[in-house]
């Protein structure tokens, strides 16, 4: 396997995305994550995209465009979100949704040439199940992206050191089952159906990650004191983005964008996210 570690190249989202998606792109990991799975993911012309676990989409059209995409989730608000800022997007292609698991992939096999499947395993109790539907579905010729957090630094954020509940720790959608993985763990998931991992990459190192703490800090108070909840999903925080905090949030994002771009001295460090491009193993 070749081991990568680019963080950036020069194909940035474009920036009508940036804009049609509002709040749902301004989130500092998915900024620095979507040029590394853009560039393990080589996509091409031909082909039908999926994306499992779409969330409010911002990723989906980064990566994928107006190609062809299906995308599943759990939330029916996300999938209403994304399609109804890419129908605001300028002669955009509308997706195809539907609310499933990714346990339970409602698509006939070999059915997708391109799979994304980021932030979602550390989701699922059943991994292994979800691997296997993964590879049930990615075409003989397929390409596929994960990206996971990474626990091969020994720890997956600051705020673990300071004993800091997150939305992460609360039963409910954002709950993870497992901090992460590591390049092994991941790598024996996927080998146990017929899956090879050819690349390996790494983005969110540390002065992203610094940085999106203190954000992720500020949002827990905002959640948990004006909002009286430990719980949520990406379309409860997109319907907040008209209230104060995030205006004020979206006014400041350059700054913290800045601050994150001091992660690129850091190029060969390992990232606190890792992502893995996969296709069918050959015998």
């Amino acid at each position: 396997m070749n081991v990568v570690t680019r963080v950036r190249n020069a194909v940035t989202p474009n920036e009508t995305v940036q804009r049609g998606f509002g709040l749902a792109a301004l989130d500092l990991p998915t900024q620095d994550k979507i040029p590394v799975v853009r560039e393990l993911m080589f996509v091409d012309d031909r082909g039908l995209a999926l994306d499992i676990g779409v969330g409010l989409g911002y990723t989906t059209r980064s990566v994928f465009g107006d190609r062809p995409t299906v995308g599943i989730d759990l939330h029916e608000a996300n999938l209403r979100y994304f399609r109804d800022r890419v129908a605001a997007l300028p002669r955009a292609r509308l997706p195809m949704g539907a609310a499933a698991l990714a346990t339970a992939l409602p698509f006939k096999s070999g059915a997708f040439r391109f799979i994304l499947c980021s932030e979602v395993l550390e989701h699922i109790e059943d991994d292994d199940c979800a691997a296997a539907e993964i590879a049930r579905v990615l075409a003989a010729d397929g390409r596929g992206v994960i990206t996971v957090p990474y626990t091969g630094l020994g720890l997956t954020s600051f705020l673990e050191l300071l004993k800091i509940k997150t939305v992460h720790d609360y039963p409910g959608p954002e709950h993870h089952v497992r901090p992460g993985y590591d390049e092994r763990s991941l790598s024996v998931l996927l080998n146990r159906h017929g899956l090879e991992i050819e690349q390996f990459a790494f983005y969110f190192r540390f002065f992203t990650r610094l940085t999106t703490d203190a954000v992720s800090l500020a949002h827990l108070l905002y959640q948990r004191l004006i909002r009286r909840r430990t719980s949520w999903n990406w379309s409860d925080v997109a319907a907040d983005e008209d209230s104060l905090p995030m205006r004020f949030y979206s006014r400041v994002f350059p700054l913290l964008v800045a601050s994150g771009g001091l992660d690129r001295w850091l190029t060969q460090r390992r990232g606190f996210g890792l992502v893995a491009a996969f296709r069918h193993a050959t015998t």
